[in-house]
């Protein structure tokens, strides 16, 4: 099992590739070593990975709504 430390330097080792990959890849790759760490541990944070990442997901990766904010339910 992984540790915060090796998330910590994998996340720092990818963030040093942001600026000559481009977006959209560096994003998905990103995306699939979060999607094996977090099969590694149920802990795992993606959310925070790819932030870490130097990733924005403000509009990607929300909160889901509340039941009571659905349409459907008013």
């Amino acid at each position: 099992m992984m540790t915060r430390k090796d998330y910590v330097a994998v996340s720092e080792i990818l963030s040093d590739y942001a600026e000559v990959i481009e977006a959209d890849e560096y994003f998905t790759m990103c995306l699939d070593f979060a999607k094996y760490m977090a099969q590694d541990n149920d802990r795992f944070d993606t959310r925070r990975f790819m932030e870490a990442c130097g990733i924005n997901l403000t509009g990607i990766y929300s909160e889901p709504k509340p039941a009571s904010e659905h349409i459907s339910l008013r």
